[in-house]
């Protein structure tokens, strides 16, 4: 059996896909509001997916780094 530590260190791992899926989407659809509301389609979809892929590395890279601890 894990101890707390190591049980950390799974959870932690365990969150990359939420954490990943999550910023993504929450840009794209942040995007698509923004959008429907200026009325610049698609330029602010594409540029909350990037923003979205870009928080989502920012955020590996800390479960990364807590993880190598």
């Amino acid at each position: 059996m894990p101890d707390e530590k190591e049980r950390s260190k799974i959870a932690l791992a365990l969150s990359v896909g939420t954490i990943i899926t999550s910023n993504v989407i929450g840009g794209v659809f942040a995007g698509y509001l923004l959008d429907r509301w200026l009325d610049t389609r698609p330029w602010l979809v594409i540029t909350g997916l990037i923003l979205g892929a870009v928080s989502a590395f920012i955020g590996l890279f800390r479960i990364l780094n807590r993880l190598n601890r």
